[in-house]
């Protein structure tokens, strides 16, 4: 009974291809989605930013270039963003790829991490072969947990599992309409509390710069994905505007930088920051629903430039 289970409930997709979520933030809930969105014509990409800030319906309707599929999960670096990419385009088949390259990609200081708390992630979405690739240590609990994952496919997907059967709950189950943009909940956050968030995520960042290894490892998605034949755009998504008053030297560094990342490659930029205000954000980098929506209208008109080009 366990192998027919095995061979007919995972091992032919089925599962991957039906299973609902409470909430599309983690790598295998967006393969999930994808899974049933083979229509996308647009492709963004990046961590939570775009996760909170694209609501892809918006934008088709004003880019007039199809439909889109959000596929920010939380906690993706550079090297996450690339290889969960890659993994994508097994399932879907975009004319054009928007890349969300947020400040910190641009971190002189930036290096690939496996461990603490990128473990799930990195086990979502890269093999250990590929971990070992970018210059991570061996890796004994990654390598028996893709040993145990190729022989026992629920294993490999239990956080997909065990968040699918949290979506059986009555109102639980994520609205698949949305294309994987996800809404965060709660409030605004008051100054001290911003003013905390802004020294955690910058407290260890040091120059920004066009060749740090995030935005490098960027640029080879980028490469690859035009070596594909797909258009690619760059995004930069918002940032509060307090941001400003405590490391505005890095932000201004990093826009500098991004700018001519993209310049280099003859990239176009979408950079729609200054039609969202501060009553906009739910906390330093994401956009509380109102707020999505004006940026994403922003975002189709920029994006119909340049997909008519």
């Amino acid at each position: 009974m366990l192998i027919l289970i095995e061979l007919a409930f995972f091992r032919s997709g089925f599962f991957m291809a039906h299973a609902g979520v409470t909430r599309p933030d983690f790598p295998l809930a967006k393969l999930a989605l994808a899974a049933r969105r083979s229509d996308a014509r647009v492709l963004y990409v990046g961590d939570s930013t775009v996760l909170t800030g694209i609501t892809p319906d918006v934008v088709s309707e004003a880019c007039v270039c199809g439909p889109g599929f959000n596929a920010g999960f939380n906690g993706a670096t550079p090297w996450f963003i690339s290889a969960m990419t890659r993994r994508l385009l097994d399932e879907l088949k975009p004319q054009i790829v928007v890349v969300g390259v947020s400040p910190w990609h641009l971190d002189n200081g930036g290096r690939f991490t496996a461990s603490d708390i990128y473990y799930e992630i990195a086990r979502e979405v890269m093999s250990p072969a590929e971990v070992a690739a970018l210059g991570a240590p061996f890796d004994v609990r990654g390598t028996v947990d893709a040993q145990l994952t190729s022989l026992w496919s629920a294993y490999g997907q239990r956080t997909l599992v065990k968040n699918w059967l949290g979506s059986l709950l009555p109102g639980q189950r994520y609205d698949e309409s949305r294309r994987g943009f996800y809404a965060p909940p709660g409030t605004a956050l008051n100054d001290a509390q911003l003013a905390a968030a802004i020294s955690r995520l910058f407290g260890s960042v040091k120059e920004p710069s066009s060749t740090a290894p995030g935005i490098t490892a960027i640029g080879a998605l980028i490469a690859d994905l035009r070596a594909r034949g797909i258009q690619v755009a760059v995004l930069l998504p918002p940032v509060h505007p307090a941001g400003y008053q405590h490391v505005g030297d890095y932000l201004r560094g990093a826009d500098a930088a991004v700018r001519e990342f993209a310049a280099l490659r003859g990239l176009p930029i979408v950079d729609c920051r200054s039609t969202i205000g501060v009553d906009d954000f739910r906390d330093f980098d994401h956009l509380l629903e109102a707020g999505a929506l004006k940026y994403s209208t922003c975002v189709g008109a920029q994006l119909r430039a340049v997909v008519k080009s």
